[in-house]
């Protein structure tokens, strides 16, 4: 019993360091679109490959996340994230997770040995942990469900709260638009655009105003190219991917390095009631 709870804690913290790179970055809208129109940028930060395993689509890039903001006093703030991603014809993932001076944590799915590992790349250390890949895609896609649970949730008190006050309901428009496909750093993207208006009085405004996204999506490559918000409340935060080459990373790339402290574990399936 205890070596299924540790594991199941090592599986749990593997999940939850895809959030590292974005928790004290990313900023939820208050608002955002029904299932069929979101677009998050928490998504594309920490779990930039899905769910799935794909082959025969081996690339690298680097990856930029910025976030820039004019403060009502005039004052410009500006922060910027480098990371990098790299994924071979087997479907191996390295994953450098975006971090300022560069990345600090690194997460490597080896899907044809079933190895997962956790890298820190300032210690040398490394956590090597022995799962079945079908079980934690389920424990993400479960993290994810209850992700937009809670969201609707809380879109649900704030609408009540709105119509508490104002007496009568107020619901944000949006809209979904096409831009067709366009070329992003030499490869093709289709770019979809979500615009979100908040009617005035929704979150005590007392004008309309909108939230645009931009989604540049390689149906390839399948991965997210670039990501752009625009928010009034919060600024423009862009995610994109630059110098992206087709070759074939070096497979010494989805191994620890032989320099590093390896730690193995093995990962279990956990129930649902301890996610």
């Amino acid at each position: 019993m205890k070596s299924h709870t540790r594991s199941a804690s090592i599986t749990a913290c593997l999940i939850a360091l895809f959030a590292l790179g974005a928790a004290a970055f990313v900023v939820k809208p208050a608002v955002v679109a029904n299932d069929k129109e979101r677009f998050e940028f928490g998504s594309a930060v920490e779990h930039p490959f899905g769910d799935t395993t794909v082959k025969g689509a081996a690339f690298s890039a680097q990856v930029v996340v910025e976030n820039n903001q004019t403060l009502a006093n005039g004052v410009h703030v500006a922060q910027k994230r480098t990371g990098a991603l790299y994924r071979d014809s087997e479907g191996r993932t390295r994953h450098e997770l975006p971090r300022a001076g560069g990345p600090e944590m690194v997460l490597i799915n080896d899907s044809a040995a079933g190895v997962m590992y956790h890298l820190n790349v300032i210690r040398h250390t490394a956590v090597k942990v022995s799962v079945d890949t079908q079980h934690i895609n389920k424990e993400i896609e479960e993290r994810h469900r209850q992700r937009e649970y809670e969201e609707r949730e809380r879109m649900e008190k704030e609408k009540a709260t709105a119509m508490k006050s104002s007496g009568r309901e107020i619901e944000p428009q949006r809209k979904v638009e096409s831009l067709g496909v366009q070329t992003f750093e030499g490869v093709q993207a289709e770019v979809t655009r979500f615009t979100i208006t908040i009617p005035a009085g929704m979150e005590g405004n007392d004008q309309p105003f909108d939230i645009v996204s931009e989604r540049w999506y390689s149906p390839e490559l399948q991965i997210l190219l670039m990501g752009k918000r625009s928010d009034p409340r919060t600024g423009e935060m862009i995610y994109r991917l630059t110098n992206i080459s087709r070759g074939e990373p070096a497979r010494a790339l989805f191994e620890a390095p032989p320099d590093f402290t390896i730690k193995e574990e093995k990962a279990e399936m956990r129930h649902k009631e301890n996610l």
